[in-house]
C-alpha cells in the first residue's frame, strides 16, 4: 500500500530535481533455503552452516526505521512559541507562527528597507539563533536583515546583521535573554518579503559568567571581560590596528569539549571583525591545537571545529592586516548537548550542598542525609525561560551513590515560580535517572521525591537539555497529532527515504548484505502497547532484498530508554541510559525479540538478529557492568532460541572483547561478535584513520582465534580517505570478516566531513521544526528527501563496489616520479615546483599567497600512464596549508583536459580516487579560499589501488 505512494512521491521529486540515472539491475539470484547462513567456527556458511563460506559485505540503511537528526530529516526543536504575540509593519503576522507552510506573513509591497516583524515572547527568554523560512514563496526573501532584542520593547540592541537567503535565512548570535525580538528588512528589491514561519532556538552554548579572559592588548576604557559579560553593548577592543599575532584567550576554568565558537564585533563596531582569524584550544595555556581558520567578512563569525575538541583554554587570533581595530562584543562557545548551567540557582528542602549538582563533578554531591521520604524537593531557577524536554540526575559510578536514586519522583515546571505543572512522574533507576517530557518553556523546574527507601537520595550531577533524538520525535509527534497522526508522519518519511529503486542502487554495487537499523518505536507505541501493523516495512525490505540476492540483518538499533548515552541509540542520556535500570523496558525488549523470532524463523533472507545496537552501561565499565550487560544478552539469547534455534545472533562487543562475556560463559552458539570502530575527533587526520585500520586488522587473528567466532564490522567510517577505506575492506575480505559500511544516505553536504560516508548525500532542503510545524507541513518537508534529491557519491560508491565484489588485497601501484616535471600558477620564494614531486619531506612547493581560488599545480609525467588515484599531501609542519577545494583534471596532450574529480580537501592528506584513465598530464586546481598559502609536500599518483 505505502510503497505505491512512494513511487508517486519519488516520480514527482524526479521531475523537480536532477534525474539520477537508473542503476544497472542486479544479477544475484534470489535467496533460497540453501542460502540460510549459520556460524561454523569463525566464519559464516550457507546451507545452515554446512555449505560455502559467506562473507557479508554491505551497507546500513540508517535513518529509515529509526531517526538520527544529523543524517535523516528528523528535524529540530525550536523555542516553545506558546504565549507569543506578533506585530508587524503590515499584513497578518500571526501566519508566521501558525505551523503551516501553506500560509505566510507578507509585507504586501516590494521591499523598501523599512519592513519589520516583532515578537513578544511573553517573558525573558534564552535564545541564540533565529530562522525565517520563505521556501514556499521563492524569491520573497529579505535582501538584508537586522535582528534586535529588547527587555522592555523600548530599548533595542542589534545582535546580528546579515543578507537574506532564498529558502531559509538563519541568523546566529551570542545567547540573548530578552522578551522582545524585532527583525527588520533593510534592503531593497522588486519583490515582496514573505515569512512562512519564524522560529527561535536555544542551542547548547556555554555560560560565560564564570570564565575569565586576557588579550594581547586592550584599548583604554575596554577590557577582555567585556566580551564575555553577556552584554552585547559592551565591547573589548585591541586599541591598535589589526596586525598578525593579536590574540584573545578565554580560561573556562575546567576542561570542556567544544565544537564551535561564535564571536561578534558588535553593532557599533561592526567593521572591526578580524580580517583573518584562527582558533586554538589548549589544556595548559602553553600547548595549543589549531582547530579552525578563515576570513572575516561580517560582524558575526562562527568557527566550526569539525568535531569536538577538548581544552580549558580557547584562543582566537587575529592574523590579518587592517587599519581598523579588532573588537569583540560577545563570544559564544558551543559544547555538547546539555544546557549550560552557569547562572543557575539550586535550592533544596533538606540536605546540604545543592550547588554541588551543577559543579561538573559527580564525585561531589547533594544528598538528603536521611532516608528517602515523600516530599523531599530540589528546585532549580534557570534565570530565564528555556525550552527543554529532558532532566537527568547522575551519580558517581562504582560507588555506594549508585543506590541513592529516587524510588519515586515528580517533575514540575513553572514559568514564574508560583504556578507549577507536573510534566512527568515515575521511579528512578540505579546509577542515573533520565526524565523526559514534551518540549516546553520554563524558568523553574522542581524535582520531588515521592517514594520511600532506607537509602538517602543523592545527586552527583543534574543536567537538562532540549534533546533531538528518536524518542523525543516519537513522543512529540504522538502528543501533538495523536498515535495515528504521528504514524502518518513517520510513514511519509519511511516511504520516501527508501524505495525499491534504492535497493536496486545497493544491489548494483554487488553487495550481498544490508544491516537494517530499527527503532523500538517501530513495534511499540510510547506506552509500550503494540502497534497494529509494525511489520510492513521490515517484511518488505527482507522480501525485496532477498529477491535481489541480499541478506538482511535485523538490527534493534534503539531500545526503550536508550542502550547507550548518544542519540544513535534512540535517546540521549547519561551513563547508564534509562534502559539498563528499567525492568519494564527490558521486558518490552524481550517481547519485541520474541515477536521477531516468531515472524522470521526459518527465513533464509534474514542474516540474523542484532539484539542491541552499541550497548554501553558506562564509559568506564567495570566487571559488574559487563556481567549485567552479558546477563541481559543471555536473557534475550534464551528468549530467541526458545522460538528460533537456527538464526545467527549478533552481539555488540562494544568497545571491545573486554566489554562482553565469552560465548562459553553462557553456552552461546551460532553467534557473531560485532564491532563499530570510529575515530570521530580525528576525522581530518589521515594518520589517525590509517592507524585505526592498522589496529583493527592487526587484532583480527587473535579475535578470530579466541573466542573463535565470526566477526561483523557493522558500522565504521574512514571519512574522505579512499585508500584507508580500501585497505580496511580488503583486509576484512581476506580474513573472511563481514562488514557493513555506514551508511546508504546522509542529508549533509560534501563540505561536512561526516557526510562522505553516505553513498548518497547533500540534500539541503529544510527539515521540520518538530514542536512547531503542523502535520501537513511535516509531511511536505520529509517528502523532499527521496534519493532523487540527493547527490550520488560516485567515488565512494566505486570504492565500496570494488570490495563488495570480494577483492582481498590493497596493493596500490605507485607511478614512478622518474622524468616528472611540474609547473604552477605561482611559486613562493624559497620553494620550487619540483618540491611537490621530490618525495615526502624533501622539499615543498607553495603558492606564495593566500588561497583565493584558481591556483593550479600541473604535473607532466613524461609519458602516458594509467591514473586511478592522486594523493595530495601538505608538509607535516604546515598541515593547514591544504587546499580548501579542488578539481583534478587529466590530459594526454596538455591542451585538452578532462575533469576527473572535484571536492573538498579534508585535512592535510587527501587521497582522491578517480575512474581509471590514461593521462600524461595532471592538473590540480585549488578552488577554495583560506588565509594560508597552498603548500604541497608531495603529489603521489597510483595506477591502481
Amino acid at each position: 500500500m505505502k510503497k505505491t505512494m512512494v513511487v508517486a512521491v519519488v516520480a514527482l521529486a524526479a521531475m523537480l530535481s536532477p534525474v539520477i540515472a537508473a542503476p544497472a539491475p542486479a544479477h544475484a539470484a534470489a535467496l533460497t533455503g540453501a542460502d540460510f547462513i549459520k556460524a561454523s567456527g569463525n566464519v559464516l556458511k550457507t546451507d545452515s552452516g554446512t555449505g560455502a563460506t559467506v562473507n557479508l559485505r554491505g551497507t546500513n540503511v540508517g535513518g529509515w526505521l529509526t531517526q538520527e537528526d544529523w543524517m535523516s530529516p528528523l528535524g529540530e526543536f525550536a523555542v516553545d512559541r506558546s504565549g507569543w504575540t506578533l506585530t508587524a509593519s503590515g499584513g497578518s503576522p500571526a501566519n508566521a507562527v501558525d505551523g503551516s507552510a501553506a500560509t505566510r506573513w507578507t509585507t504586501g509591497a516590494n521591499q523598501a528597507g523599512s519592513e519589520w516583524i516583532r515578537l513578544d515572547l511573553s517573558a525573558a527568554t534564552l535564545f541564540n539563533r533565529l530562522s525565517i523560512d520563505n521556501s514556499n514563496n521563492a524569491g520573497q526573501y529579505p535582501r538584508s536583515l537586522n535582528v534586535e532584542t529588547s527587555s522592555d520593547g523600548v530599548t533595542w540592541k542589534s545582535v546580528a546583521t546579515r543578507p537574506g537567503t532564498d529558502g531559509v535565512t538563519t541568523a546566529q548570535f551570542t545567547p540573548q535573554v530578552a522578551r522582545y525580538v524585532r527583525v527588520s528588512q533593510t534592503g531593497t528589491a522588486a519583490a515582496l518579503w514573505s515569512v512562512g514561519e519564524i522560529n527561535l532556538f536555544n542551542d547548547p552554548v556555554l555560560f560565560n559568567g564564570t570564565h575569565t579572559a586576557t588579550a594581547s592588548s586592550s584599548a583604554p576604557g575596554t577590557s577582555p571581560g567585556s566580551a564575555i559579560d553577556g552584554n552585547i553593548g559592551t565591547v573589548w577592543q585591541s586599541g591598535v590596528p589589526q596586525v598578525p599575532g593579536q590574540s584573545y584567550t578565554i580560561d573556562l576554568g575546567r576542561n570542556v569539549d567544544m565544537d564551535k565558537v561564535l564571536f561578534d564585533s558588535g553593532a557599533a563596531t561592526a567593521g572591526d571583525y578580524p580580517r583573518v582569524w584562527d582558533v586554538y584550544t589548549s589544556y595548559d595555556n602553553a600547548n595549543f591545537t589549531h582547530v579552525a581558520s578563515g576570513y572575516g567578512t561580517n560582524r558575526v563569525i562562527q568557527a566550526d571545529f569539525q568535531g569536538a575538541k577538548g581544552g580549558r583554554y580557547l584562543r582566537i587570533a587575529s592574523n590579518g592586516t587592517s587599519s581598523q581595530w579588532w573588537s569583540i562584543a560577545e563570544i559564544a562557545i558551543t559544547s555538547g548537548g546539555n544546557l549550560d548551567r552557569g547562572g543557575w540557582a539550586v535550592t533544596a528542602t533538606t540536605g546540604s550542598g545543592p550547588a554541588n549538582i551543577i559543579d561538573n563533578s559527580v564525585s561531589s554531591r547533594w544528598t538528603t542525609g536521611a532516608a528517602q521520604a515523600d516530599g523531599q524537593t530540589l528546585t532549580v531557577d534557570m534565570g530565564a525561560l528555556i525550552t527543554l524536554n529532558n532532566v537527568t540526575t547522575d551519580t558517581a559510578k562504582n560507588s555506594t551513590d549508585e543506590q541513592d536514586y529516587p524510588r519515586g519522583y515528580s517533575l514540575q515546571l513553572s514559568k514564574n515560580g508560583t504556578a507549577w505543572t507536573t510534566v512527568a512522574t515515575g521511579a528512578g533507576t540505579r546509577k542515573a535517572t533520565t526524565i523526559h517530557f514534551p518540549a516546553q518553556s520554563a524558568r523553574y523546574f522542581r524535582l520531588v521525591q515521592t517514594g520511600t527507601a532506607a537509602q538517602w537520595w543523592s545527586i552527583g550531577e543534574l543536567t537538562a537539555g532540549l534533546y533531538n533524538d528518536d524518542y523525543s520525535l516519537n513522543t512529540t509527534l504522538t502528543s501533538r497529532f495523536g498515535a495515528s497522526g504521528a504514524q502518518s508522519v513517520i510513514d511519509a518519511h519511511q516511504d520516501t527515504w527508501l524505495t525499491a529503486a534504492d535497493l536496486d542502487n545497493i544491489a548494483a554495487t554487488g553487495m550481498n548484505f544490508i544491516r537494517v537499523p530499527i527503532g523500538w518505536n517501530t513495534f511499540l507505541n510510547v506506552d509500550g502497547s503494540w502497534k497494529a501493523d509494525p511489520w510492513e516495512e521490515i517484511d518488505w525490505i527482507i522480501s525485496e532484498a532477498s529477491a535481489r540476492g541480499m541478506y538482511v540483518l535485523v538490527d534493534l538499533h534503539t531500545v526503550p530508554g536508550g542502550g547507550c548515552p548518544w542519540g544513535s541509540c534512540g535517546r540521549i542520556g547519561p551513563n547508564p541510559n534509562g534502559f539498563w535500570g528499567s525492568a519494564t523496558y527490558q521486558n518490552w525488549t524481550e517481547d519485541i525479540w520474541e515477536a521477531i523470532a516468531t515472524r522470521y524463523e526459518g527465513n533464509p533472507g534474514v542474516a540474523g538478529y542484532d539484539l542491541i545496537n552499541e550497548p554501553l552501561i558506562d564509559y568506564g565499565e567495570d566487571a559488574d557492568d559487563v556481567a549485567q550487560k552479558s546477563d541481559y544478552y543471555d536473557r534475550l539469547y534464551d528468549a530467541v532460541r526458545a522460538i528460533d534455534p537456527d538464526h545467527t545472533i549478533f552481539l555488540g562487543a562494544f568497545f571491545g572483547l573486554g566489554a562482553i562475556a565469552a560465548p562459553s560463559t553462557y553456552g552461546w552458539t551460532n553467534v557473531v561478535y560485532e564491532y563499530h570502530p570510529y575515530d570521530m575527533p580525528n576525522s581530518k587526520d589521515w594518520t589517525a584513520q590509517n592507524q585505526l585500520v592498522t589496529n583493527e586488522l592487526a587484532g583480527l587473528p587473535a579475535k578470530l582465534a579466541d573466542p573463535g567466532i565470526p566477526i561483523l564490522y557493522g558500522e565504521y567510517s574512514l571519512y574522505y580517505n579512499d585508500d584507508v577505506w580500501s585497505r580496511f575492506m580488503a583486509g576484512l575480505n581476506a580474513s573472511h570478516v563481514s562488514w557493513s559500511a555506514w551508511t546508504y544516505k546522509v542529508k549533509g553536504s560534501a563540505n561536512d566531513g561526516f557526510a562522505y560516508w553516505g553513498m548518497y548525500y547533500n540534500n539541503p532542503r529544510p527539515v521540520p521544526i518538530i514542536n512547531s510545524d503542523n502535520a501537513a507541513t511535516f509531511i511536505s518537508k520529509v517528502s523532499q528527501f527521496g534519493t532523487a534529491n540527493f547527490t550520488k557519491n560516485d567515488r565512494f560508491v566505486a570504492t565500496l563496489t570494488k570490495y563488495a565484489a570480494g577483492a582481498t588485497s590493497f596493493a596500490p601501484t605507485a607511478v614512478s616520479h622518474s622524468g616528472w616535471t611540474a609547473t604552477a600558477s605561482s611559486t613562493a620564494p624559497g620553494t620550487s615546483t619540483a618540491g611537490g614531486i621530490d618525495g615526502v619531506g624533501s622539499g615543498a612547493w607553495s603558492s606564495g599567497a593566500a588561497m583565493a581560488g584558481g591556483e593550479w599545480y600541473r604535473i607532466d609525467m613524461g609519458a602516458n600512464r594509467t591514473v586511478a588515484m592522486v594523493t595530495v599531501q601538505t608538509p607535516s609542519g604546515s598541515t593547514w596549508d591544504y587546499p580548501r577545494g579542488f578539481t583534478v583534471e587529466t590530459s594526454t596532450d596538455g591542451t585538452t583536459w578532462s575533469m576527473a574529480a572535484t571536492g573538498i580537501a579534508y585535512g592535510w592528506k587527501r587521497p582522491i580516487s578517480i575512474s581509471p584513465t590514461t593521462a600524461r598530464y595532471i592538473r590540480i586546481t585549488q578552488t577554495g579560499a583560506a588565509p594560508q598559502w597552498w603548500t604541497i609536500d608531495e603529489v603521489s599518483v597510483y595506477s591502481s589501488y
